[in-house]
């Protein structure tokens, strides 16, 4: 999933979350995660990385990555665009920490979350940059960037369609071999369990944001079927459509 709304200039965005569940997606955005209670698996470029409390992961931009908790947790999210960090991103650009695990002091997390001095909020940022740049950077795969890229906005502009891989081969210029054996290890799932979860969480939107039937959510989301959306949801977040938004 291509986050339009995470790749402007100008941006930064804080947010606090507990026991997280996020699919692979990517941004133009710097993405800094802190570990604030308990433990999470995080996915960057098809790596997973274990961060434990007290520890931070970096997310650089157009990096696809995901994270799910390691049973229950909580994580303070730092989303900025390449502007709070300029010189930062003028030395990194095109490459990607060797490490990017970092540890981190609390009150900094919690003023990331709270402050409304872009300038406090900035210096910061440089103090995480600084610490990651004492681990080394390497080159990042720009081709593989690029077709990232390619995948993740033609599945978020038709996931709701009737797409398969071999629509996406065909649509992008790839042979389909090629871009199955291409995609699990970069999106650390199947084609098929990717799409669902972008269905799911559109899904997830409407059910609480909207009185939408929930045949009619399921329909719009993509799902082909009532009984298969009942099924991949409850199988997802344990509990029912209508259990969901009760909740």
């Amino acid at each position: 999933m291509f986050e339009l709304k995470n790749s402007g200039a100008n941006h930064y965005c804080a947010l606090k979350t507990e026991n997280i569940v996020c699919v692979p997606h990517c941004h133009t955005s710097y993405e800094l995660v802190f570990v604030t209670r308990g433990k999470i698996k995080a996915s960057v470029d098809g790596i997973s990385y274990n961060v434990s409390e007290g520890s931070g992961i970096v997310v650089m931009p157009m990096q696809i990555h995901s994270y799910s908790s390691l049973g229950d947790s909580s994580v303070n999210i730092s989303i900025f665009s390449k502007d709070y960090i300029a010189d930062f991103h003028t030395a990194a650009k095109s490459r990607i920490p060797l490490n990017p695990i970092f540890a981190f002091g609390l009150n900094d997390a919690e003023l990331l979350q709270t402050c409304d001095n872009r300038y406090l909020i900035k210096s910061l940022l440089y103090k995480y940059c600084a610490a990651l740049s004492e681990g080394g950077f390497g080159l990042s795969e720009k081709a593989n960037g690029n077709l990232i890229s390619k995948i993740v906005v033609y599945t978020q502009e038709n996931f709701k369609n009737n797409i398969t891989l071999r629509t996406v081969a065909k649509e992008l210029g790839y042979s389909y071999n090629y871009l199955s054996a291409y995609f699990k290890p970069h999106f650390s799932c199947g084609f098929s369990e990717y799409i669902n979860r972008l269905r799911l969480e559109e899904c997830a939107y409407l059910l609480k944001s909207t009185d939408m039937p929930i045949t009619d959510i399921a329909y719009s989301s993509g799902f082909t079927s009532v009984r298969r959306f009942n099924d991949v949801f409850k199988s997802e977040y344990r509990l029912t459509p209508t259990q969901y938004r009760k909740s």
